[in-house]
């Protein structure tokens, strides 16, 4: 380095500032995998809590089409939950 031009060393300084910039960064951010996993089981429990305190709701019937009684969104074949707001629905048993 001794023997470079001044613009050769300006170079260089900046090359290893941003090198050393550059290295911080990656050192300070977290894991990906880790992140993914921790935010999957946090989604998983509150999905849980939300299944364990919502009290399903019976589907409406107008001729032969099933609605959700709480947004009255049409609801087609069997579901467990209202495709329009999320609430758990549930069909009466009939015996016929």
């Amino acid at each position: 380095m001794a023997n470079w031009n001044w613009l050769d060393s300006f170079i260089f300084f900046c090359e290893s500032r941003i090198k050393n910039i550059i290295g911080k960064q990656k050192e300070d951010e977290p894991d990906v995998e880790l992140m993914i996993q921790a935010e999957t089981e946090h989604l998983r429990s509150e999905n849980e809590n939300l299944k364990r305190r919502e009290i399903p709701l019976y589907l409406t019937e107008e001729g032969d089409k099933l609605f959700c009684p709480k947004c009255k969104a049409e609801i087609v074949g069997i579901a467990k939950y209202c495709s329009n707001c999320g609430h758990r629905v549930m069909q009466e048993m009939r015996s016929e």
